[in-house]
């Protein structure tokens, strides 16, 4: 899930070929690669790359090629590193996820876990790192004038582990 505004963003700059043959897009996710600065997402650096299996991510369009719908399916399995100290955890985050575009700019979200939600400063309950069993709803921002969204109208129900305090120890 640290990558629903990036897909959201690829999914609307996507070439609309699918989309006039009337048929999903289908693609593998990417997720992120690469190390999160301290303060982030925890208060120490982390890096995180997929391990295995990603997700498979849908584009459904309407009639004229508007992107209607985002869906995320199928296994993955994420690693984060504590960069500091080396402590490595490997997580299940094959938890289905949708998102709906809104007429505003703005993107409704929800899911169900095993999920991952990156909080960065700026979203609800962010900086976070949180590992999700059970249920989310969320709403990812109009991009503001400097192209930056943010996760607000966070709920989620079920057990959430925090990751940052699993690579903390």
């Amino acid at each position: 899930m640290i990558a629903f505004a990036v897909v959201l963003v690829m999914a609307l700059l996507s070439p609309q070929t699918a989309a006039a043959a009337g048929k999903p897009l289908r693609f593998p996710s990417q997720p992120p690669i690469g190390t999160f600065d301290a303060g982030l997402l925890c208060p120490f650096p982390v890096y995180t790359e997929p391990v295995g299996p990603v997700q498979t991510i849908t584009l459904f369009f309407d009639a004229s090629g508007k992107v209607t719908k985002i869906t995320f399916t199928g296994a993955g399995y994420e690693l984060f590193r504590n960069v500091d100290t080396g402590k490595t955890v490997v997580l299940n985050v094959s938890g289905e996820g949708t998102l709906i575009p809104q007429a505003d700019g703005s993107t409704l979200g929800f899911g169900a876990g095993p999920g991952l939600f990156g909080l960065f400063p700026g979203d609800s309950r962010g900086p976070a790192l949180l590992q999700v069993f059970g249920r989310d709803t969320f709403t990812i921002t109009a991009p503001d004038a400097r192209g930056v969204t943010h996760i607000t109208n966070l709920v989620l129900i079920g057990k959430v582990i925090d990751v940052c305090a699993l690579l903390a120890v």
